[in-house]
């Protein structure tokens, strides 16, 4: 699984790499020996509700995201799924001339656009016991390591500006000679997308508290409850802040730090992304409801390069960043958030969260634990047996691979899934961005 012909460099587990950072479900490393290279080590570990950590593990999660995370760059890196996005039948129930317009911008179709070379990333490689994973089906029980691009990451400081929170962005200050330096650095938002609105989506609360939004976003009317939009459209969320905040265009043209141009591909690289994987699921019998992008800016060997930097997609692709729904039913983390959806515990989460606001702080989980003694529960019973099985099913599916050989094919899952975790997508889903 690798994404070009450079050097490549073997590596086996964790051992000689140092731990940079340790997220709730993942860890990135770096190697002595490869300077510009990071290392993602995806665990089964999982999280919801912007919580961290949960209690316990979900089997083969790791691997799976690794598996799925190198196939889904490799295939956006594909000039191929554009062409076939661009007369995809699996597109046509939206907007005509929001379509064109994509179609004909030069990111999507010009000399350097995507039907021609693919969306550019950071991926390079999957490495499982001190070699390049070249062949899916050779995957072993250690999740494998996937090599990527570094990039800086400029973290915002964080001030008190009359009693409330306010982030200040490094790339965004006045005479910072980091602001366009050589190499990489970390766009820090996460960019939304959505095709529809489920029940439960924010999308829906922010139209009922501001009518004027839907059209803020490009559409023409207010969109329904569990249906498609009339053309998809992209919001903007912090990444680097300790809760995702929701930000207008121009909030996060300037939190980006990019120049206008810039801005303007970071934009059609996501509407063009989310196009291509959403005809990719459709191709596999799944809807793609909605998901999330993180880019990173590459400006090359030179300070303020006069061409501008090259936008990559970043992090990695999977559906712990995407909403996917199969006959019905959740194919992605939203499974797991229906199970702890109405708990005592996502309440308490909510009561933080107002307290935290209330109180101009913006740690609401430090509330949650010291203040409201909250935790949440392990999965349990034919709920985790199900959880169990869900990543692999899904890689095996989206594939055409028997990755994981002791899964049952997704129909099979489907069927077998407990009566709490079916259901459509007009059912209460989760209260997330995502």
């Amino acid at each position: 699984m690798s994404a070009g012909k450079e050097k490549q460099t073997d590596l086996g587990a964790t051992e000689g790499l140092k731990l940079l950072y340790e997220g709730s479900v993942k860890k990135v490393f770096s190697s002595p020996d490869t300077k510009d290279r990071l290392f993602f080590h995806f665990t089964d570990d999982y999280s919801v509700f912007d919580w961290g950590k949960m209690p316990d593990t979900i089997e083969n999660k790791g691997r799976a995201l690794a598996t799925m995370g190198a196939f889904f760059f490799n295939e956006l890196g594909n000039p191929e799924i554009f062409k076939r996005a661009k007369t995809s039948e699996h597109l046509k129930r939206f907007d005509k001339s929001f379509l064109e317009q994509r179609f004909n911008h030069p990111v999507f179709s010009g000399v350097c656009g995507v039907t021609n070379y693919g969306v550019p990333h950071h991926f390079k490689n999957l490495h499982q016991n001190g070699a390049v994973l070249t062949e899916l089906e050779n995957l072993q029980a250690e999740p494998p390591l996937m090599e990527v691009l570094t990039a800086r990451v400029e973290r915002p400081s964080l001030h008190q500006i009359d009693g409330q929170p306010t982030y200040f962005y490094p790339q965004t200050q006045a005479g910072n000679s980091k602001r366009e330096s050589a190499g990489r650095r970390l766009v820090p938002l996460e960019i939304v997308f959505r095709f529809g609105m489920p029940a439960g989506s924010s999308l829906k609360e922010r139209i009922e508290k501001n009518p004027d939004y839907a059209r803020t976003l490009g559409l023409a009317a207010k969109p329904k409850e569990g249906e498609w939009l009339a053309r998809p459209v992209i919001e903007f969320f912090t990444k680097l802040e300790p809760k995702d905040r929701l930000l207008t265009v121009q909030e996060a043209a300037h939190v980006s730090g990019l120049s206008g141009d810039e801005f303007e591909s970071l934009c059609e690289m996501a509407y063009a992304s989310a196009l291509a994987l959403f005809v990719l699921f459709a191709e596999h019998g799944i809807e793609l409801w909605d998901g999330k992008f993180e880019m990173i800016v590459d400006y090359g060997s030179h300070d303020k390069d006069p061409s501008g930097g090259v936008l990559l997609l970043a992090d990695s692709v999977g559906p712990d960043e995407l909403r996917l729904i199969y006959r019905g039913v959740h194919l992605s983390k939203e499974m797991i958030r229906r199970i702890y959806r109405g708990s005592e515990w996502e309440k308490s989460l909510q009561k933080a969260q107002k307290l935290a606001k209330e109180r101009g702080s913006a740690d609401w989980k430090q509330i949650a634990v010291d203040e409201l003694k909250s935790a949440p529960e392990k999965l349990a019973g034919l709920e985790k047996t199900a959880v169990n099985k869900l990543y692999g099913c899904l890689t095996n599916h989206l594939t055409g691979k028997q990755v994981f050989k002791d899964h049952p094919t997704l129909d099979q899952y489907i069927d077998a899934l407990p009566a709490a975790l079916k259901g459509d997508q007009k059912v209460g889903t989760a209260q997330s961005k995502k």
